[in-house]
């Protein structure tokens, strides 16, 4: 399968626990690849068959597949 860069929204009332959100994302197979906590969200890539499992994670606001950029 396909893996898919993606950015999370972490809730705002879990901000303090940015961190939490980010290893619970981790354990469902994303690999991280950049943290903005003070904008709470991080981005990163994870399989196409495991993006449901990501949105049950405790925190987790929304998920943003990346859209590639398009050039003139």
């Amino acid at each position: 399968m396909a893996r898919i860069a993606l950015t999370v929204l972490v809730k705002e009332t879990y901000l303090s626990r940015f961190s939490v959100v980010v290893d619970g994302c981790r354990r469902e197979g994303m690999a991280v690849e950049r943290e903005m906590v003070a904008l709470g969200v991080f981005s990163g890539k994870i399989e196409a068959d495991k993006l449901t499992d990501l949105e049950r994670v405790e925190g987790v606001a929304s998920i943003e597949p990346e859209r590639p950029l398009r050039t003139c």
